[in-house]
């Protein structure tokens, strides 16, 4: 046989106190709250959106955003301008070019075979192959793998097996340039292919 509710002892019963509801007004309270934190995150981010556009340049804003006045990117062809973004941690320093027009890269000053292995200094050179000259790219490695290594003006290398450089994804406006330092962009390395011949020989620029 089943125990009805009204059989319980009395000291079993929960009082009147446990149905009553959480007042109205707290409820409103905690979504007005949820609401007002909502626009305050929204706020923030719309902030940090557009804080490249409105600063004046050069400036490094929130998100490791370098600002960097149009006058710094070099006119199509002309030789890459070197950008120091700090003057405590040349490890992101990198080269602004404009090989052709629409084309605007961020190349950084140090490159590795691998990603992972030791570092060297990237130098810019001037290319040529018959009567063609441009600018590119030299990674001195001449004290850790004991070579140099050359790269074309848009970063690829000149020689097979081996991956282009890093670079910093750049964008542009009527005025300015952004160039973002949190990321960067790493070729992958190449695990074959012939290696080509009539490979310019780089110069001193």
């Amino acid at each position: 046989m089943g125990t009805r509710y009204e059989d319980q002892p009395a000291e079993h019963w929960a009082g009147a106190e446990s149905l009553d509801p959480t007042p109205v007004w707290k409820q409103y309270l905690l979504i007005a709250l949820l609401l007002f934190a909502g626009l305050i995150a929204v706020l923030v981010v719309a902030l940090l959106a557009i804080a490249p556009l409105v600063v004046a340049p050069p400036a490094l804003v929130p998100g490791d955003r370098l600002v960097l006045p149009i006058a710094d990117l070099p006119t199509v062809g002309r030789s890459p301008n070197r950008i120091e973004p700090s003057v405590s941690d040349g490890s992101r320093a990198f080269y602004l070019a404009r090989p052709t027009q629409g084309e605007e890269f961020a190349f950084r000053a140090y490159w590795a075979p691998t990603v992972g292995d030791r570092e060297c200094p990237v130098d810019i050179a001037t290319l040529t192959a018959g009567s063609a000259v441009e600018f590119g790219y030299i990674a001195r490695c001449e004290n850790v793998f004991g070579r140099v290594f050359v790269f074309t003006s848009r970063g690829a290398a000149r020689e097979g097996g081996y991956r282009g450089l890093d670079q910093y994804l750049v964008s542009m406006s009527d005025d300015r340039v952004i160039v973002n330092l949190s990321r960067v962009i790493q070729p992958s390395e190449r695990t074959g292919g012939p290696v080509p011949t009539g490979i310019p020989q780089p110069q001193a620029p």
